[in-house]
Order: C-alpha cells, then sequence, then structure tokens
C-alpha cells in the first residue's frame, strides 16, 4: 500500500492549499460568482492517453526498454456537491494500457532433455526482441472533488482519489531472433545449425498469448483541468489524467526464478512471467461533460 501513500500525498497537500485558497478568496468572488446549490450531478469523460507498461526485477532479463504507446479511457460517473468547492464522486472507467517492450540480446542456458530422454544443455541467444502488452482494465473509483470558480461560468477542478481495477482483456504479441545450440555432456558434443532436430541458427519466431496477470490492491488516480458552463446545467471540461496500477503474475502462473524467454524453437514466453514487478501508468487529456440535476 504504499506506493498509494507515494502518489496521494502531493493531492492532499494540494487539496490544503486549495482549500486555504477559496476560504482567502471567498470574499472577492462572493460579487462576481453566482451561488450554486449543493447536489447531484452525472458525467461522462473519455480522452486519449499516453500509457507504459513497466517489467522489472529479474536477474534474468537485464536492459529490458518500456516505450510508452498511445491508448485511451472512458468513463460514467455520478457526484454529490455538498457546497459550490467540495464533493463526492463514484462510477465506472475503463482504461487501457499498453507499452512496447525491447530487449536488444538475450542470452541464456538451461539444462532439459530431448525426444529420447537424453540430457543436454540448451544455449540459447536472441537478437532484436520486442513485445506489446495490452491490458485492459475495468476500475470502480472513489474520488474527492475540489472546485475553485474564477466567474460564474469559469472555473478550476480538482479530482483524486484510489480506484479498484478489474481486468477484462490482456495479451501480447512477441517477437525476435533466436539461435539454439545443444551441448550433449555424455559424447561431449555440439549440436548447432540443425532446425530439423531443434536447433536453428536465426530463426525468427513469433507468438501471440494471453498474459496472466491480475491487479494488486487500489491504485490511485488524479486530474485536474478548468470547466466551463455551457448552458445553466451542462458543463464541459478539459484537463489532463493521471492513473497508475500495479499488477502481479498470478499464483502459479510461472516462476521468476526459472523463467525462459524461448524454452524451444517454436515458442516465446512474455516478459511478464520473468519480472517480480509489473505497473502501469498512464497520463492523458481528459475531456468531460457534466450535467447537474439540482
Amino acid at each position: 500500500m504504499n506506493y498509494i501513500k507515494i502518489y496521494l500525498r502531493p493531492f492532499f497537500i494540494l487539496l490544503f492549499l486549495v482549500v486555504c485558497f477559496v476560504n482567502q478568496g471567498h470574499s472577492q468572488t462572493t460579487d462576481t460568482v453566482k451561488k450554486k446549490k449543493p447536489g447531484f450531478y452525472v458525467g461522462v469523460s473519455i480522452g486519449p492517453s499516453q500509457t507504459t507498461i513497466k517489467n522489472t526485477g529479474t536477474s534474468t532479463i537485464s536492459n529490458l526498454i518500456s516505450n510508452s504507446q498511445s491508448a485511451f479511457f472512458g468513463s460514467v460517473e455520478a457526484g454529490y456537491f455538498f457546497s459550490k468547492h467540495l464533493g463526492l464522486s463514484s462510477g465506472i472507467k475503463y482504461i487501457s494500457y499498453k507499452s512496447q517492450l525491447t530487449l536488444d540480446k538475450y542470452q541464456k542456458s538451461f539444462t532439459t532433455v530431448d525426444s529420447e530422454k537424453d540430457v543436454f544443455e540448451m544455449r540459447v541467444t536472441g537478437k532484436g526482441i520486442t513485445e506489446l502488452q495490452t491490458v485492459d482494465l475495468l476500475s470502480i473509483p472513489l474520488c474527492v472533488n475540489l472546485r475553485v470558480p474564477f466567474s460564474k461560468k469559469l472555473g478550476m477542478y480538482f479530482k483524486g482519489g484510489i480506484s479498484m481495477a478489474f481486468s477484462m482483456n490482456q495479451k501480447y504479441t512477441s517477437t525476435g531472433t533466436f539461435t539454439y545450440k545443444g551441448f550433449y555432456p555424455a559424447y561431449n558434443d555440439l549440436l548447432e545449425n540443425l532446425p530439423a532436430y531443434g536447433f536453428p541458427t536465426d530463426k525468427s519466431v513469433t507468438e501471440a498469448g494471453q498474459l496472466k496477470l491480475k491487479t494488486l490492491g487500489v491504485s490511485p488516480i488524479i486530474s485536474a483541468g478548468f470547466d466551463y458552463a455551457i448552458q445553466k446545467k451542462m458543463q464541459i471540461a478539459v484537463g489532463f489524467s493521471f492513473s497508475n496500477t500495479s499488477l502481479v503474475v498470478k499464483e502459479g502462473a510461472t516462476s521468476v526464478d526459472t523463467f525462459l524467454l524461448s524454452p524451444d524453437a517454436e515458442h516465446i514466453n512474455s516478459f511478464s512471467g520473468g519480472s517480480r514487478k509489473i505497473s502501469a501508468s498512464s497520463v492523458g487529456i481528459e475531456i468531460s461533460f457534466k450535467y447537474s440535476l439540482k
């Protein structure tokens, strides 16, 4: 739960500063801003985002690079303002995380057996390895809403809280060029460049499959921007949105200590199976429409 405290601490500091600002500026805005009664509202939000899924924390894979990818998010929410400055909201949010992972070089040796039960050492080297990971989540957020009015129609908003996420879809597509060699200690013989026996050289291997991940508890979400009243009960808002989710490989799916990126010349496993820590983050532009029910 420490990562939640790390992300939410700046928000609550900001919350304190905004409340102070509101109290100091209340007398100045009384004449220019029409007072709004507390009440319920409903809203929808959508926007593009840049997302990254980081896979870290394993000794079997080093120098793995995570490149951000374009994705999107959307939500529906309902909320209640206790005053014109402070309220609470909840709803349902869909968010897609994507990332391209790249690894320039890979090398691994492990003991296995062939079809005739002979023990040998498989020596695998790889280059130009890429993996596109996609994780789609459906979450239920609980947020504190703050609003600072500048005029009758224009204001600034801050929203932050925590979210419980559930996985909807998760997949990966990997590709790379691999060379496989087999050393048989019983015969002191090294087999290589024999594709018919499972020891090809510079073979292009591609595989698509399902990730085996689950979300790890609640995660922080923060957004801020400006809103404008286009009608008496209708507002449009534009701002930024940030979310972060911790992921973990499901129990029994794989073991970091025994992880093999490519166990043979026909398969590539996901980098996620060799990672002790996986996190997904998103930063995007949020466009919202809110309708007041009061």
